[in-house]
């Protein structure tokens, strides 16, 4: 009897073993084709898109989303659409965002520099305190539109991917150009001719 039970203790180890391992198979075999089914999908993605993945707001010849916003300095309004007939770059920023730091300075001079031309920079700052952004604006001596976009509706609408994120928006209100992260002199430049006269 010994014997017999010492053996059947065996075998149902041996059968407990064998479904565990069979379990690990199969969820392996699962896990891979999902893997192999997400990556042939992304590769597929990559090869049709005319523009990056990343942007999925409005593309390049799309009216740009209007919003209303409050500008921190002054606590007034700002509505996109008060700027038709104007060329608008749309900045999205982060205090927090160091590549949004170095840029900002870039993106003042800007506005300065082709303020006769009719250029508005409007930056966006999506959740941050007012105290936050006027301080930010403080360090690095800023007088552009600072908007705070404190529910994030209008980073949403244009479905902003990451900071800093720009939209060139012509004079018709249509975005003539989009540009994902941190702006040189010289893209800065390419991307305004898009929307300057």
């Amino acid at each position: 009897m010994d014997s017999s039970s010492g053996s059947n203790g065996a075998l149902r180890a041996l059968l407990a073993g064998g479904f565990v391992l069979g379990l690990l198979l199969a969820v392996a075999l699962v896990g891979a084709d999902e893997f192999n089914r997400l990556r042939t999908a992304a590769t597929s993605a990559r090869k049709t898109s005319s523009q990056p993945a990343a942007v999925a707001g409005p593309l390049v010849g799309d009216p740009a989303p209007d919003f209303e916003l409050i500008e921190a300095g002054t606590g007034n309004k700002q509505r996109l659409s008060d700027y038709r007939g104007r060329p608008v770059l749309v900045n999205f920023w982060a205090t927090w965002c160091a590549p949004c730091r170095t840029e900002m300075p870039a993106l003042e001079k800007a506005a300065a520099t082709y303020r006769n031309a009719g250029l508005q920079v409007l930056a966006v700052n999506f959740g941050e305190s007012r105290s936050a952004v006027l301080a930010f604006a403080g360090e690095l001596s800023l007088q552009l539109p600072l908007l705070l976009d404190s529910d994030g509706a209008v980073q949403d609408s244009y479905r902003v991917p990451g900071y800093p994120s720009s939209y060139f928006i012509d004079r018709q209100g249509r975005v003539a150009a989009v540009h994902l992260g941190i702006l040189t002199e010289d893209q800065l430049s390419a991307r305004l001719a898009t929307i300057l006269p």
